[in-house]
C-alpha cells in the first residue's frame, strides 16, 4: 500500500536527519561554502584535512595536476581481494562505521567500509550543490533514481509515493513509459518541486515526452533538476532544459568517495577539490585523462591513488561564477544504455542487481535479448550457489516485474579496445560468449 511505503520512506529520513543531515549542514557546510570563494581558505582546509586522514596530496587544489610517474596506484581489484589491509584501526573521528555496498556502472560488486564523520561531511558536500541550485531546507524535491516506491502494477495509477519527513515525492523510475509519462508529469506539476533528483535517463524520457508534444513543464517552483550516476549527453541536457525551462546541474560522484565535480549556474563542471585529492593518468587518448583520486573524509578507510575507472577532459579557464575550484570540460565513461521493453517501460541503471554479492561475485553483465527476456552473465568465485543466482533473479524482478531472467556462469566477460566490458548489452539469441548455464527461471 501507498501509505506503507511512505511510512518507510519516512521513517528513513528521519534517521538520515538525525544522524548525518542535520550535522552535516551546521557543521560542515559553513567551511565548505567558504571554500569556495577563498583560495586561501581551500588551501588551508584541503592541507588539515589530508594531514587528518593522514594522507598525500597531489598538486595545489587549484588545479588538475598530473600524476608523477611511477606513483603506486590502487585499483578497484585490489579493494575488493584485501579490504583488511586498507582498514584504519578505531580512533576518535572513526570509532563507530558502516558499510556502502555498490557495483557502480561496471557491474563489479564493492564493499567500502566508512566513518561516520564521512556520512556527516558527504551530506555537507551535497547540501553545497542543492544551495547552488537555490534549495534551502524543507523546500520540496522530487526523486526519480531507482527505489523500489511503488507495487509492481498499482491499482491508483500512482507510480510514486510521500516521503513526508523529507518532503520528497519519491517517483518509480522502473514504470516510465508513454502511457505512463503523462501521470508523472501532472504528479510533479501538482506536487511543486523545488528541484527534481533524477537519473539522466529518467529525466530525459520526461523530456522526450513533453518536447514530442510540444509541451512545457508547469511547475512554477521548480530551480534545477540535479542529475547524477549516468553522463548525460549535451543533445540529451539541451532536451531537458527546454523542458523543464531551468538548469540541469550534474553531481559526479562515486561509492568509494575519492572524487566528486558538481555543476553550477553557468553550467561549468568543477572539481571539487575539498572532497578529494585529484591527479591526472594519462590515457591513449589525447588531452583525455583518467581520474586518479585520494580520500579526505573517510577516516575508517581511506583510499589513495585510487583509479575511478572514469575519464574527464579538464577545462582550461576559470568560471563566471568566480569559485576558485579547477573546471573540467566533460566528464566521459558513464554512459549507460537505455532498454524499451515490449509493454513501453523505459528500463536504466541496473547495477542495483549485483549489489550485495561481492564475496562470491567477480563481475556481472545484463544482456537484453528482446522481447522481455534478460540474461545476466556472472563471473564467479568458489562458494557461488544456485540460491545465489536464485535471489539474483528474485531483486531483478522486483525492480522489473513481468520478464523472463536467466542466470549464466561464465568463465570471462568480453572487454572493449579500453579495457572495459559494457555493463548493459543488447544483442540477438545466439551472439553469447561460450558459458556454462546455472539457473533458469
Amino acid at each position: 500500500m501507498t501509505w506503507t511505503r511512505s511510512l518507510k520512506f519516512s521513517l528513513r529520513s528521519l534517521g538520515r536527519e538525525l544522524v548525518r543531515n542535520i550535522w552535516g549542514r551546521i557543521f560542515v557546510y559553513p567551511a565548505l561554502a567558504r571554500n569556495e570563494g577563498s583560495r586561501e581558505h581551500l588551501a588551508r582546509y584541503v592541507a588539515q584535512r589530508a594531514a587528518k586522514a593522514g594522507v598525500p596530496l597531489d598538486g595545489d587544489p587549484f588545479t588538475l595536476a598530473r600524476l608523477a610517474p611511477g606513483t603506486p596506484l590502487l585499483t578497484k581489484q585490489e579493494v575488493r581481494q584485501h579490504p583488511e589491509r586498507l582498514l584504519r584501526p578505531r580512533r576518535p573521528g572513526s570509532l563507530i562505521r558502516t558499510t556502502i555496498k555498490t557495483s557502480g556502472t561496471s557491474g563489479t560488486p564493492l564493499t567500502i567500509v566508512q566513518s561516520l564523520g564521512n556520512m556527516v561531511r558527504e551530506e555537507g558536500f551535497v547540501y553545497r550543490q542543492l544551495r547552488w541550485i537555490g534549495w534551502r531546507p524543507m523546500q520540496r524535491r522530487a526523486w526519480i533514481r531507482g527505489d523500489i516506491v511503488c507495487a509492481d502494477h498499482p491499482q491508483d495509477g500512482r507510480y510514486w509515493c510521500r516521503d513526508w519527513v523529507g518532503n520528497m515525492l519519491m517517483m518509480s523510475s522502473y514504470h516510465l513509459s508513454n502511457d505512463t509519462i503523462g501521470a508523472y508529469v501532472d504528479a510533479l506539476e501538482a506536487f511543486e518541486p523545488v528541484v527534481i533528483h533524477a537519473y539522466p535517463s529518467s529525466i530525459a524520457a520526461l523530456a522526450a515526452w513533453l518536447n514530442a508534444r510540444g509541451r512545457r513543464y508547469g511547475g512554477r517552483r521548480l530551480r534545477g533538476v540535479m542529475t547524477s550516476s549516468e553522463t548525460m549527453e549535451p543533445d540529451v541536457r539541451a532536451a531537458v532544459e527546454q523542458a523543464f525551462g531551468v538548469r540541469v546541474f550534474d553531481w559526479y560522484g562515486q561509492s568509494e568517495r575519492v572524487a566528486a565535480i558538481g555543476s553550477c549556474e553557468h553550467g561549468s563542471y568543477h572539481l571539487l577539490t575539498d572532497y578529494g585529492s585529484a591527479a591526472l593518468l594519462e590515457t591513449d587518448k589525447p588531452d583525455v585523462f583518467e581520474l586518479v583520486g585520494t580520500s579526505l573524509n573517510n577516516l575508517a578507510m581511506p583510499l589513495v591513488h585510487y583509479r575511478t575507472g572514469d575519464t574527464i577532459v579538464p577545462g582550461n579557464e576559470a568560471c563566471a561564477c568566480g569559485r576558485v575550484f579547477p573546471t573540467v570540460q566533460s566528464v566521459l565513461g558513464r554512459q549507460e544504455k537505455v532498454i524499451t521493453l515490449p509493454d513501453g517501460r523505459m528500463i536504466g541503471r541496473l547495477d542495483r542487481v549485483f549489489q550485495g554479492n561481492d564475496r562470491h561475485l567477480v563481475e556481472g553483465q545484463v544482456s537484453y535479448r528482446g522481447n522481455g527476456r534478460f540474461l545476466l552473465r556472472v563471473v564467479t568465485t568458489e562458494g557461488w550457489r544456485e540460491a545465489d543466482a536464485e535471489a539474483m533473479v528474485a531483486k531483478f524482478l522486483l525492480r522489473v516485474p513481468g520478464v523472463e531472467v536467466t542466470v549464466q556462469q561464465v568463465d570471462a566477460i568480453p572487454r572493449g579496445r579500453n579495457g572495459k566490458f559494457e555493463f548493459v548489452v543488447v544483442e540477438e539469441e545466439g551472439e553469447l560468449c561460450a558459458r556454462r548455464e546455472i539457473h533458469d527461471v
